[in-house]
């Protein structure tokens, strides 16, 4: 049981071995299920020699009463936690190269055990040596500057110089502060994005900006937020146009650093810069500042510059990281339709607000009708390409208000919100016919037509929970595989 678990939680978690994230699961009795590639580098411990071993074998103080009840949370379904690196900076013990230990940023997510009851725990460690390192060596330099200030207060032109850069040292670090707030709680990428556009113009109010991300392919570069009055023209460029992204590093273009022009500059600015938002070697976006005058961009706002992109790419890696794993808990991994588990909940809401505004729901399944004989006749991977494109054309055959669902096996299950019987009937024939006339192709030929058994059901003509509606459609469907397939039948 414990090797079948193991090698379901490998399956579905196999994408962490790629991210240059440390990544391991908790059983509820804390024993190790998954132990990614980055977490065998950092502590030299194998794979195959942690995972099914007890936590305290390796790490005994996890068990302490602050680590371990925090944990029996997460096993419970509570919310994610932070052992944040101020506090708990060795979650792990993971040596640098140099004998000094990893300071490590640890978040812990429940994660559903799909079909059984209760949580995994998802342990997601990120490296962020470098950047306490910096703002520590930042947090130096301002103290520096208050004992310098101290030494010359008979110099009182001095005095006032050093009073207002220790204030705006001390802005700055309040408003990095307040934008890594904001970045830890944005659910999605897209709200990041918006807070990293307003603490950038708070922190740079006389000079433009934009940013941008980079497109999946890694050849576009598309603005997704901007400021000032430079960038109305600049939605999108080529990769290669920037020299900053093709030398995975700043580019400064300035009275201090004379360079060579971007080929997306299109009009001679006063100065420039372009800072790539790099996460463990991965470009994820450009930062990029204009100043219509120059002598804008200091040094010293160059280095904060520096802190402001390594705060970036921290949280736009953490967030990516989030999104993929709450696609990977909603999503059938074949057809990319939503998966059961999805289904139940979207059902039960929809049922809800169809009883609180008296509306009727509708609902559609289907069942592809002798698909053993795909599976005999052209093997297994043809029987996937089949499911793959019936789900890819299910998708585009609903609503933006509607969902598909991947059942179970070769079934499908549509749920049509506000849609009555007669509708449902209607949608359930044109995508049977849709499908019917479908050319998939295998291996160089074309498998056989495809045909789908459905049967029709509507709250609340039907049934008064989820269950009986689904029980009065499979029911309706049963009725069609009897009658001789490739219909519909309504309950």
């Amino acid at each position: 049981m414990m090797n079948e678990e193991v090698w379901h939680l490998t399956n579905n978690f196999g994408i962490l071995d790629r991210l240059p994230v440390g990544a391991m699961v908790l059983s509820s009795d804390f024993i190790i299920l998954f132990w990614n590639k980055c977490l065998e580098a950092w502590t030299n411990i194998p794979k195959n020699e942690i995972v099914c071993q007890h936590i305290e074998q390796y790490f005994p103080h996890i068990m302490q009463p602050k680590y371990a009840m925090r944990l029996k949370q997460i096993f419970a379904g509570g919310p994610p936690t932070i052992f944040s690196a101020q506090l708990h900076k060795h979650f792990i013990q993971a040596p640098l190269p140099n004998g000094a230990l990893r300071i490590l940023h640890t978040t812990v997510s429940p994660v559903p055990q799909g079909d059984r009851p209760g949580y995994y725990a998802l342990v997601v460690l990120q490296d962020v040596t470098d950047v306490t390192n910096r703002i520590q060596e930042y947090r130096v330099m301002r103290d520096r500057a208050l004992a310098e200030i101290e030494e010359r207060k008979q110099a009182e032109l001095a005095l006032s110089q050093k009073t207002q850069e220790l204030e705006q040292r001390n802005f700055e670090l309040t408003q990095l502060s307040k934008m890594s707030d904001l970045l830890q709680v944005c659910l999605t990428v897209e709200e990041a994005y918006k807070a990293i556009a307003a603490t950038v113009q708070i922190l740079f109010p006389d000079i433009s900006g934009a940013l941008f991300r980079i497109d999946e392919a890694g050849e576009f570069v598309e603005l997704v937020e901007n400021w000032g009055d430079l960038f109305a023209d600049l939605k999108s460029f080529m990769y290669s146009d920037c020299w900053a992204l093709r030398r995975s590093q700043a580019h400064w273009v300035t009275q201090i650093h004379p360079s060579l022009m971007c080929k997306h500059i299109h009009s001679q600015p006063g100065e420039y810069c372009c800072i790539p938002i790099i996460a463990q070697s991965q470009a994820l976006g450009l930062l990029y500042l204009n100043a219509a005058q120059p002598g804008k961009l200091t040094p010293d706002k160059q280095l904060l510059v520096g802190y402001l992109t390594e705060h970036i790419s921290l949280a736009l890696a953490n967030l990516k990281l989030r999104e993929t794993l709450h696609y990977q808990s909603i999503r059938d991994p074949l057809t990319g339709l939503f998966n059961r588990r999805y289904l139940e909940e979207f059902l039960n809401r929809e049922i809800h607000r169809a009883v609180r505004k008296k509306l009727p729901l509708g609902m559609i399944l289907l069942d592809v009708d002798h698909f053993k004989q795909f599976n005999d006749n052209f093997g297994h991977e043809a029987g996937d390409r089949v499911l793959r494109e019936l789900g890819q054309f299910l998708q585009k055959s609903i609503r933006n208000s509607d969902i598909a669902c991947r059942y179970g096996g070769e079934e499908f299950i549509l749920i049509l919100p506000e849609a009555n019987l007669e509708n449902s009937t209607q949608r359930a024939i044109q995508i049977q016919q849709g499908i019917r006339q479908l050319e998939i192709r295998y291996d160089g030929q074309v498998l056989n037509r495809i045909t789908t058994s459905v049967g029709v059901a509507c709250f609340p003509c039907h049934g008064a929970t989820a269950e009986e509606v689904i029980r009065a459609a499979d029911a309706a469907l049963y009725l069609a595989k009897k009658q001789g397939r490739d219909r519909v039948e309504v309950a």
